[in-house]
């Protein structure tokens, strides 16, 4: 990667853009993301948090069950630790290793309900139906939104209004004096709650709410 430094601000990126090119068949790519993550992590042995990013970014560029099985473990967001386990389990399941992967992928599934990630719940339930498990659906609490704006936690919801003014991740963490690391966490939370991929998306639905709810 020219920019390594970006991942600061999300270092989860780094497996998402391995994923990505291996899923383009580029492999050379999805190395150099992980290696670009293990760099920052050798260069702030202090920040926990890019050493397991770095772990995932290795396990999903290589292949390699003990980085997954490492960021599975040490991931402090439910989410994150869901989506490592899923990718875990996704790679016994193509060893054929159904011993491994139906546990790992049945914890992903559990991890994705815990925060209401729908579409991440249903390629967990395709990924077990194919092993021939056949989980039952997971349905939410009554009256417990997960997803739409009420679904969002007061912390996310503070966070998106933030990003809506204009602040950049470390803005917003200096602001609400936690980690960029954190900032990044939520924004990604709130991004998948309101199923979109941007923050000019996350403006205008809150230039929207603006007008409605003044």
């Amino acid at each position: 990667m020219r920019r390594p430094g970006l991942l600061l601000g999300d270092p989860t990126a780094a497996a998402w853009l391995a994923r990505t090119a291996l899923a383009a068949g580029s492999h050379m790519p999805a190395g150099a993301a992980a290696d670009a993550a293990q760099r920052l992590a050798d260069a702030h042995p202090d920040h926990p948090a890019l050493t397991v990013a770095a772990a995932y970014g290795r396990g999903v560029a290589h292949r390699d069950p003990g980085c997954l099985a490492e960021a599975t473990a040490r991931h402090s967001s439910p989410w994150d630790t869901a989506s490592a386990a899923e990718g875990l389990g996704a790679l016994y399941g193509a060893r054929c290793d159904q011993g491994q992967s139906i546990p790992r992928l049945k914890e992903a599934l559990d991890g994705y309900r815990q925060v209401g990630a729908d579409r991440d719940q249903a390629r967990g339930r395709r990924r077990l139906r194919e092993l021939g498990i056949r989980h039952r659906h997971w349905t939410s609490l009554p009256g417990k939104a997960v997803t739409g704006w009420n679904s969002l936690t007061s912390t996310e919801q503070t966070v998106t209004d933030l990003v809506a003014q204009g602040l950049n991740n470390k803005q917003v963490a200096a602001r609400m004096d936690i980690s960029p690391h954190t900032v990044a966490h939520h924004l990604r939370q709130a991004f998948r709650k309101l199923s979109i991929a941007s923050r000019v998306e996350l403006t205008r639905i809150i230039i929207e709410r603006t007008a409605h709810h003044p």
